[in-house]
């Protein structure tokens, strides 16, 4: 998990330090000057997932559930499209007591439309898989929640969302039963626009 905090980290410095390099738009141009600089909508970033665990048997308790680099389309007060994958490590103790090493992966679609200015309304689809050496359990979720944008600068953003996630029905060969369940994940992220 380390290691994900540190790559994420250096990612937003390198997308904040793009951004601020970027030009202003001139005031001669009017229509670029509404969208805030911004030509095409394609934006690069990523965000951190924190919540209630993952729905999986026990879960993984309160805390940092994923974090997740992002590209997609975000049309600004209009709507968005957000593709992410993200992975990461987190270690684990068996039965016997012995630590074991888990690696997670989570490909996120969201789709956002903007109900009222910087707020917004957004579902979500992710694909997760926790694999180890004792088992692989993969499942499906599917989110409902509502965020809020703040510019930082003229092509920079940061969001904030609340989500309702449904766990769909799944194996879990440590339970060795069909498991499913909720949860809630509070994400806050990044967005610069690469162009």
């Amino acid at each position: 998990m380390k290691k994900s905090v540190i790559v994420f980290l250096m990612l937003l410095l390198a997308c904040a330090s793009l951004s601020f390099g970027q030009n202003t738009p001139s005031a001669a141009d009017e229509s670029s000057a509404a969208s805030g600089g911004i030509q095409a909508p394609f934006f690069a970033g990523g965000a951190l997932g924190f919540g209630s665990g993952t729905g999986v048997g026990s879960g993984r308790g309160i805390g940092l559930q994923q974090i997740e680099p992002m590209v997609g389309y975000w049309y600004p007060h209009i709507g968005f499209l957000r593709i992410g994958y993200g992975v990461s490590s987190f270690v684990e103790e068996d039965d016997e007591g012995k630590d074991y090493t888990v690696d997670y992966s989570n490909f996120g679609v969201e789709l956002g439309v903007h109900a009222y200015g910087d707020l917004y309304v957004t579902g979500s689809y992710s694909r997760a898989k926790d694999l180890s050496d004792l088992g692989d359990v993969a499942w499906n979720e599917w989110g409902l929640g509502f965020g809020s944008i703040v510019n930082v600068v003229s092509k920079t953003l940061f969001f904030a969302e609340v989500q309702y996630r449904w766990v769909l029905d799944h194996y879990d060969p440590f339970l060795d039963k069909k498991v499913s369940g909720t949860r809630m994940q509070f994400n806050l992220g990044f967005a610069v626009y690469v162009y």
